[in-house]
């Protein structure tokens, strides 16, 4: 299965999950140079500018469902380990590294679903 097809899976049950579980709200550290908490949400717009380049460049007649769709994967990633993810997508600069370098790796087998069966 392709990468998206297994991403709007995922997505798809993750929010079924975590849906209004206040997860993802974790602060990091005290604060970045601004005084602001650093959680998930203050990293989705970076998230979300990294897919929607890649999305106009490779998908153009479907961005913002690209856009939507992996967004929601690195937030519920995110859900999961926040201290991880949001200390990650600050130093990255392209979609490839955001998912190389912060999120789990997905395999041929889909063993991502094994994670949303428990």
């Amino acid at each position: 299965m392709k990468r998206a097809g297994r991403l709007v899976i995922a997505a798809g049950a993750a929010l079924l999950a975590c849906a209004c579980s206040g997860k993802g709200t974790t602060t990091v550290g005290g604060g970045n140079e601004t005084g602001e908490a650093r959680t998930c949400e203050s990293v989705r717009p970076k998230v979300e500018r990294l897919y929607r380049a890649e999305a106009e460049a490779k998908e153009p007649k479907r961005v913002d469902e690209a856009v939507a769709d992996n967004t929601t994967m690195v937030m519920n990633e995110c859900a999961k380990a926040p201290a991880k993810v949001v200390a990650c997508v600050g130093g990255v600069s392209s979609v490839a590294d955001l998912e190389r370098k912060c999120l789990a790796p997905l395999d041929d087998e889909g063993s991502e679903g094994e994670a949303l069966r428990r």
